[in-house]
């Protein structure tokens, strides 16, 4: 990615509200390399602040893997011509109305929260993709085909039925994805590494290219 191909202004969520957490495309790219031009993405990494989320066993915080995770996507978003809005870019705590609140603020054509998963027990592992509303369930299987076309050595979980607050109560197109599984040795490992949050964010953002253009 060029550094002047787009210009970045993240100053994300303040106190549980939205502020200026927008980042935007310049003119530079042409338009067959630019397919969600015009389209509004919200990207909501999971817990943050206080709600530390999962913890594995190596004592990771699952806000410290969705976060690093969620603004890669955002990158490969923003290098596809989309505006992103982070519901957070630091390690602040914002309420899951908060997070819904801003997908319907930002009018957005799709809200995708990041999260990572916790079992009892250590041997479990894989990837899942949720929706809510049945008509998101087509968005959540064309993003959740882009991680089986990455072979990313995974299980396939497939993709499910969430009752999930943030895609609950969005009025907006929204999915959640557990990317792996905190609780599992390797996966707590491997989340935390810059080849899989690569391989990750562009299979999450060929997905989006695939629901929105």
């Amino acid at each position: 990615m060029s550094a002047g191909s787009f210009q970045l202004q993240t100053e994300g969520v303040i106190n549980g509200k939205p502020h200026g957490g927008h980042t935007k495309t310049l003119e530079s790219n042409t338009e067959a390399s630019r397919p969600l031009k015009g389209k509004t993405i919200v990207l909501d990494p999971g817990h943050g602040g206080k709600d530390v989320g999962s913890i594995g066993g190596n004592g990771t915080y699952e806000k410290d893997v969705t976060l690093p995770t969620a603004l890669k996507v955002r990158d490969k978003l923003l290098e596809q011509g989309a505006t992103v809005v982070m519901t957070r870019d630091a390690d602040t705590t914002v309420s899951l109305d908060a997070r819904t609140e801003i997908s319907q603020e930002e009018n957005a054509d799709l809200f995708i929260s990041i999260h990572f998963d916790a079992f009892q027990t250590s041997d479990v592992y894989g990837m899942t993709t949720y929706y809510y509303k049945p008509q998101n369930q087509e968005i959540a299987q064309k993003i959740h085909e882009q991680f089986l076309e990455a072979d990313l050595l995974t299980k396939d979980r497939g993709v499910r039925f969430g009752d999930y607050h943030v895609i609950r109560e969005n009025t907006k197109p929204a999915v959640l994805l557990e990317l792996g599984y905190i609780s599992n040795k390797d996966e707590e490992i491997r989340m935390q590494s810059q080849s899989f949050q690569d391989e990750i964010s562009t299979a999450i953002a060929s997905g989006v290219v695939n629901c929105l253009r």
